[in-house]
């Protein structure tokens, strides 16, 4: 096997906030932020309010009461940014007083841009939709809020208590108000993996999965979490066994990228498969293909095949795999 490069931080894994940890403060208490002339982001159950080709940037007055501010950080030219995880009523509040304001100021909208990310007017689109669309900055204030937004929907109650807990440091921290004890975000570190076979000719091959859940034509890399006390190369070794009962070896690190889906890190490996023979598991995986180079690019280009794209690190992963003859 052709030693395949690293990944290029490209789609969701791109960086450009300083998330300046120190202003966090202490209480979650977000005044001084908010008196700086901070921006507010809006997130609402993974989807962003958007506008005019980016991030619909608001002010403090947009912020319905009562919701969840996350102090997100500040770009290379100081702007400070706070995130806004809406709940139901947060979002239809917003959604009236945008509406109202339409009213009061129309625009014409038989000059200005329609739908999706370059509407002139605020829309809800998914992150995943816009995970290639945006700039570094507001692709990094894109993955934090929504990561810590699904972070704080799911754990409102304390694992020790069962108490309501309450946002702290700057929106990074859940606290018991009984015990005082704090609880953080969580990430769950998943690998995912190009398994190829090169056989005596020298001509390699890729193996790809069917998930039980999709449809019969779309097919990914192979992957799985991160068990407690596991290594992340035995993660690889174990999930392919797994999913695949087939055997790899010397898994290679290629890169890694947030997918706030809820809470993952996908960490990109490739490895090595001695042999061909493998059992699909059909619980998780319905069907397994190896594909050269050729009969992948065939596939897809007949629509026989649908891969992921490099929206997510898989379809980075099969691209570098793909381009790297």
């Amino acid at each position: 096997m052709k030693s395949l490069p690293r990944v290029k931080p490209i789609s969701l894994a791109r960086h450009g906030i300083d998330r300046d940890y120190l202003t966090r403060g202490s209480d979650g208490d977000l005044s001084e932020v908010w008196a700086s002339g901070a921006l507010a982001v809006f997130e609402h159950r993974g989807s962003l309010l958007v506008a005019a080709g980016g991030l619909f940037l608001g002010d403090r007055e947009q912020v319905p009461e009562g919701q969840t501010e996350i102090y997100l950080g500040r770009d290379a030219a100081a702007t400070r940014y706070i995130g806004v995880s809406l709940d139901d009523a947060g979002r239809s509040h917003l959604d009236s007083a945008l509406e109202a304001s339409r009213a009061r100021d129309a625009s014409d909208l038989l000059t200005a841009p329609g739908d999706g990310l370059d509407s002139s007017e605020p829309v809800w689109l998914p992150l995943r939709q816009l995970a290639e669309s945006l700039d570094d900055v507001q692709v990094s204030l894109a993955c934090e809020v929504v990561g810590v937004g699904n972070w704080h929907r799911a754990h409102q109650y304390s694992p020790r208590t069962g108490t309501p807990t309450e946002p702290a440091l700057g929106g990074w921290v859940r606290r018991d108000p009984e015990t005082g004890s704090e609880h953080f975000p969580r990430t769950d570190p998943a690998v995912i993996v190009v398994i190829v076979n090169t056989d005596d000719d020298g001509v390699e091959r890729v193996l790809l999965g069917n998930n039980a859940a999709w449809e019969a034509d779309r097919y990914s890399l192979l992957a799985g979490f991160v068990e407690p006390g596991e290594t992340l190369e035995r993660a690889v070794i174990r999930e392919i066994w797994e999913e695949a009962h087939l055997e790899v070896t010397d898994p290679q690190y290629l890169g890694s990228q947030p997918w706030p889906f809820p809470c993952s890190l996908m960490l990109g490996f490739s490895a090595e498969a001695p042999s061909r023979e493998f059992a699909a598991d059909r619980t998780e995986i319905a069907t397994l293909r190896w594909f050269t180079r050729e009969e992948l690019r065939d596939a897809i280009a007949a629509k026989t095949v649908r891969a992921p794209s490099t929206v997510s690190i898989a379809g980075q992963l099969l691209h570098s795999w793909l381009d790297n003859a």
